[in-house]
């Protein structure tokens, strides 16, 4: 666990903020298929609730998966819910995520990294947001009908169906995420959506100059129609020396820039640590961000499971933020963005 040297006092102050607030994890690990492995004799579901962590947005397809691929993840998690519901609850309103605050169990938000789905199906916008999909990426790192991501060289804007997806997302109620999504397709779907979009893990390129971090101009617009940048901990996206692994200070650095560039307003927490399933396509993809990470330094090395959320809270503690802002920045912004978007 991180030394943040902490005196007793500031030790206490934070695990009573740990335990006192909502805590949402904008873009968290799988649950299922497959579930992460135990740590210490623990399993996942026991650490996760052991955290804190009230809700996480869970993803159900990245890159360029299909319509049934997408039906399929909602299965599996249907069967989680059904199999366990005394520790996991379905959130499709701010009500369940209420309802999960209250019964101390954990909420899930289904979510896509892609919305390679819908393909020009419009008609599936609304049986997936009836099926419970409250959170979209319009694209993934590559392009597709609606926008293109963040490493295509052309960094095209919002498509014809882009537009129309935005629109879209708008009337049903699912938020417009633009994490992994291009630079100019994320500003122009700010400019165009009515509702406040999010980039539900993202850090700040001037801090950390990597291709899936986010320009202050970015930044700034989407903090302007109220919406939320969800902070990663992971070290291509928090470091400060290429290769070398990342502690919760650089992680800071990023929850410290973005306050002084947007307010506490802005911020959130969007952990995207997938403990065990991800870390072969982690290790195997990331010279496409011009860092060369390994198995033992892509995960920050005092945030790689999912209980070590509580090195954030003391890390905000130790940094000086206030008991107010450290309830935005733990749920509460994210927890705004959800009350205006949903229906």
């Amino acid at each position: 666990m991180a030394d943040l040297d902490l005196s007793p006092a500031e030790l206490e102050r934070a695990e009573t903020l740990h335990a006192e607030n909502l805590i949402i994890d904008g873009l968290g690990g799988a649950l299922v298929n497959p579930e992460p492995p135990a740590d210490q004799g623990r399993s996942y579901m026991e650490r996760i609730q052991e955290s804190n962590i009230r809700v996480t947005h869970v993803t159900l397809v990245a890159h360029a998966k299909e319509f049934d691929d997408a039906l399929e993840q909602m299965f599996h998690y249907f069967n989680l819910f059904q199999v366990l519901p005394e520790q996991v609850l379905h959130v499709k309103t701010v009500a369940d995520i209420e309802r999960a605050t209250r019964e101390r169990k954990l909420g899930v938000v289904f979510g896509f990294q892609t919305s390679t789905p819908i393909d020009k199906h419009f008609w599936r916008w609304t049986i997936l947001h009836q099926l419970g999909l409250r959170v979209c990426q319009l694209a993934y790192m590559e392009p597709n009908l609606m926008a293109d991501g963040c490493l295509e060289p052309a960094n095209r804007g919002l498509s014809y169906y882009g537009i129309q997806a935005v629109q879209e997302m708008n009337r049903l109620g699912i938020v417009v995420d633009l994490s992994h999504v291009g630079e100019r397709s994320s500003l122009e779907a700010i400019e165009r959506s009515r509702k406040p979009c999010i980039f539900s893990h993202s850090n700040a390129k001037a801090v950390t100059p990597s291709n899936r971090n986010i320009t202050d101009e970015m930044i700034k617009n989407v903090a302007a129609k109220g919406g939320v940048v969800g902070l990663s901990p992971h070290g291509f996206m928090t470091h400060h020396t290429v290769g070398i692994q990342p502690t919760i200070s650089d992680y800071l650095d990023h929850f410290e820039y973005l306050a002084k560039l947007v307010g506490t307003d802005h911020i959130g927490l969007g952990s995207d640590v997938f403990e065990k399933p991800k870390l072969s396509w982690e290790t195997t993809t990331k010279l496409f961000y011009n860092s060369p990470w390994i198995r033992e330094t892509v995960l920050n090395r005092d945030y790689s499971k999912v209980q070590h959320v509580r090195n954030l809270t003391r890390g905000l503690v130790k940094r000086g933020c206030s008991d107010e802002d450290i309830k935005k920045i733990l749920g509460g912004n994210f927890l705004r963005v959800f009350k205006a978007v949903w229906q």
